[in-house]
Parts: structure tokens; sequence; C-alpha cells
């Protein structure tokens, strides 16, 4: 039997310097199909709010409203009484409360929503607003021998929920009208005082504690 030899395909060969070139030529369509990277295409609701400054229309709408009593904290300094008698101790303390949002920005003067928020609440709930408080006062404590004591509150807070509709006369990341949604604002409870409170608390002192302070 005869077998006939097969005839060997040619190969071309390419040059390194030609296949560099054709590396070169891909890259450079697929950067020109590629997406490019934009900046953001909305605000932040913390941008939004600040533009009620200049805005042309800045609405605060509340649906909700409610007081409470915020979280314990210890105002002014401690007191020890390492003798062996009960004492007095005088403590004088000064605690401000300040306004908070779920936005996160300083509630303060300068920002127009601040007002506006302000005279909305005060409007819709027929209660005055305060976005900070000062209380300054002296008490005394009666601390037992051999032991620490501190002053505790927790202060008359209210609340208010609602949402923002900001208008603008030019475009605005490409639009006129903006919403901040589930918008809400802590501050002071100057109408009703009962929801804070001060407590006077004392507790025997460990030996670092002596260690430390008698």
């Amino acid at each position: 039997m005869a077998f006939a030899l097969r005839k060997r395909k040619s190969v071309k060969r390419v040059s390194p310097r030609v296949l560099g070139v054709l590396g070169a030529l891909t890259v450079g369509a697929s950067l020109l199909t590629a997406p490019q990277a934009f900046a953001a295409d909305a605000p932040t609701n913390a941008e939004l709010l600040k533009a009620c400054n200049w805005a042309s229309f800045c609405k605060f709408r509340p649906q909700s409203y409610w007081g409470y009593t915020g979280p314990a904290h210890q105002v002014g300094s401690t007191a020890y009484n390492c003798g062996s008698q009960t004492n007095q101790h005088r403590i004088d303390w000064s605690d401000t409360t300040t306004a908070g949002n779920t936005v996160g920005v300083s509630v303060t003067a300068g920002y127009k929503f601040a007002e506006v928020f302000e005279v909305q609440v005060e409007t819709s709930y027929s209660h005055s607003w305060q976005n900070s408080h000062t209380d300054t006062e002296s008490n005394t404590l009666n601390i037992p021998p051999g032991s620490y004591g501190w002053i505790e509150r927790g202060t008359a807070k209210q609340q208010a929920k609602g949402w923002w509709e900001i208008q603008f006369r030019d475009k605005y990341y490409g639009h006129y009208v903006w919403y901040v949604y589930d918008f809400q604002q802590s501050g002071f409870n100057s109408d009703n005082p009962g929801y804070g409170y001060v407590t006077f608390k004392d507790k025997p002192m460990s030996l670092s504690d002596r260690g430390r302070h008698c």
C-alpha cells in the first residue's frame, strides 16, 4: 500500500514589531468604546439642604411630631467623699442641647433650611422650636462615706419628621425640582420640660478609686 506525503501548510510569521502595533490599535479601539466616568448625576441630601440658601423655593412639609427624653448623660464633675461621714458636695454644671438631623448638616443660623424648618414646625404643631439651648445649674449632693457621686441628666427633646421640596430657577444637576424624603430633626423641648430629668447618683469607691482620689 502506498502512502502519499501530506504537504505542510506554510505558516506566516508575524514580527514582534507588527504585533506591538496591532496591540496598540486594539487598546486604542477599546478606549474609544469604553464607558466614560462622569461626576455624580444627583446632589446629596446635604447639598440640597445647603442649596436652600440660594434656591428659588425651599419648603419643609412636616408629617409627624413627638416629644421624648434624650439619653442619660453625666453633667458636671464627679465628687469624692474620702471621709467617714456623709458629706455634702456642690456640683456646678452646664449642659447644651443642640439640634441634629438625619442628613448630618449642622443646624446653624447661616443655613436658611434651619429657619424654614423651625417656622413650619411651629406653624403646624403650635410648638416652639429651639435649635440650641443651654441649662446652667448648681446642685448639692449628699455623698455617703467612702463613695463618689455625680449628676445624671436626660434632656427634654422634640423631633419632627417630614420631607423637603426645593426648586431652582436654572437646572440643578439636570432638574428644576428636587426632594428630600424621610427627613428628621431633633431639638430642645422647652414646651414640655417634664420630659427631662436630673438625678443624683453615688457609688462606693473601689480600692483603685481611693488610691487615685483619697
